[in-house]
């Protein structure tokens, strides 16, 4: 699955395991939200919200969505805060068994936060309106664009490249 704003490619997902029946689809394997660019607003939020609500939308066979994201951060406090923030935002949306737990790893501070959103018009509805809370937080900036409006660092060294050669 490729996930773009407008032209821009975001993330990709694959692959996207769906269950014997049809009725259940696993996301957790995201290629980093536009990897190498810059981006604080946690864009893997809005694009998992976006994967659910086009799943919905668009495939009404589907009635579960699981998911797995493990988040490495090698600040601990950073990994946990990424966590219970992910955490908070599957409960907005009607998840009732998030689990956050350790994920075995070398490097410190690695979690996993997992769970599995239900088709109900209630969790529908908490769907939408968290939906329109991110979404409206990227209306007036594009994604991959930094607070001033212009383009993400790595992006201005690309364009310098080009531009030199």
């Amino acid at each position: 699955m490729l996930v773009h704003d407008g032209d821009l490619l975001v993330c990709t997902l694959d692959p996207v395991p769906v269950s014997p029946t049809g009725s259940e689809i696993r996301v957790e394997h995201f290629t980093p939200p536009l990897s190498g660019l810059e981006e604080a607003r946690h864009l893997g939020r809005l694009v998992f919200l976006e994967i659910c609500a086009f799943v919905v939308e668009h495939f009404e066979q589907v009635q579960a969505v699981s998911f797995a994201f493990p988040r490495p951060v090698t600040m601990l406090a950073g990994a946990t805060q990424h966590s219970a923030d992910r955490a908070e935002i599957m409960h907005r949306i009607g998840i009732e068994n998030v689990q956050v737990a350790p994920k075995p790893s070398t490097v410190p501070g690695h979690f996993v936060v997992t769970g599995v959103w239900l088709y109900t018009e209630r969790n529908l509805a908490a769907l939408n309106e968290v939906l329109g809370e991110l979404r409206a937080l990227y209306r007036d900036r594009p994604i991959g664009s930094d607070p001033k409006g212009g383009a993400g660092v790595i992006r201005r060294l690309i364009a310098g490249w080009r531009a030199e050669s």
